[in-house]
């Protein structure tokens, strides 16, 4: 049973930033007092944007060929592509390409040879600061995480010779979430 563990990850990039935005007292913009400077001065954009590339996974048959009580894998067909020609959620990859052992021998599938999608992802945060009284400050943040509501699919449904064989029909990350946020110290 050789092969890559569950949660092999081959590549992954994440990148972090923060921007404080040119607008306000001591900046190349809007810098003269005044209700412009007041409302656009203080800001910051920061974020988290990640790619990794796809987990592998197995592909398994529903029964047991080898009567060992263990999860039997299939057998490759020589020369048929793993993966179909317009890959998708709906059909991740390719049923046809695997096929029961005979009765009583082991499918030579190695183990986690396949993998499931990539996954990438935005997160952005909006936030300022205003002190007042020279003891209070007021911070307000804006975050939106999966900022452009892309889908992260999960990994297929590994089973051969099912209708549903290939099919991804989970998601690993929510939709597009918005959270507000206000913080007092004193």
């Amino acid at each position: 049973n050789y092969g890559n563990s569950n949660f092999d990850v081959r590549q992954r990039l994440s990148l972090s930033y923060i921007y404080e935005l040119p607008f306000g007292r001591g900046k190349a913009w809007i810098n003269q007092p005044g209700i412009a400077r007041a409302v656009l001065g203080g800001w910051q954009l920061s974020g988290v944007t990640s790619y990794q590339t796809g987990l592998p996974f197995t592909p398994i048959l529903g029964f047991d060929p080898t009567n060992t009580g263990t999860t039997a894998h299939p057998n490759i067909v020589g020369g048929a592509a793993l993966y179909p020609a317009n890959q998708g959620p709906a059909d991740w990859f390719n049923n046809s390409a695997f096929v029961a052992p005979a009765a009583y021998t082991y499918g030579n599938a190695g183990r986690n040879f396949l993998r499931g999608p990539t996954t990438f992802n935005n997160d952005l945060g909006l936030q300022r600061s205003a002190t007042f009284k020279e003891r209070f400050t007021l911070e307000f943040t804006a975050q939106a995480f999966n900022l452009f509501n892309t889908p992260q699919f999960g990994l297929p449904n590994n089973k051969v010779g099912v209708a549903t064989t290939g099919a991804i029909t989970t998601v690993v990350t929510p939709e597009r979430q918005l959270q507000l946020g206000l913080h007092l110290t004193f």
